[in-house]
């Protein structure tokens, strides 16, 4: 799923996010840049299990603001929502 920097830090704000922690900073490289999770462990030194957790909570993050304000997800997937 791909988002803009501004979505992505706009879900780093509202979830009050560090953004120089090398997690989010890794999950930006995923969601925003559109490196694989096996890159930004490269690039940030975060572990597999660090960089998969940031992931999963920005992009269920961002489904569950999309669910709420009634945005299609522009990447066509279905909304990813855990409750």
């Amino acid at each position: 799923m791909a988002m803009t920097g501004e979505q992505y830090d706009a879900l780093v704000r509202l979830m009050r996010g560090s953004p120089e922690s090398a997690a989010n900073k890794a999950a930006r490289l995923v969601l925003v840049d559109g490196l694989t999770q096996a890159e930004a462990v490269r690039e940030t030194g975060a572990t597999r299990s660090t960089v998969s957790d940031a992931v999963g909570r920005y992009q269920d993050a961002d489904s569950l603001v999309r669910l709420v304000y009634n945005v299609k997800n522009s990447g066509g997937k279905g909304l990813r929502v855990r409750c």
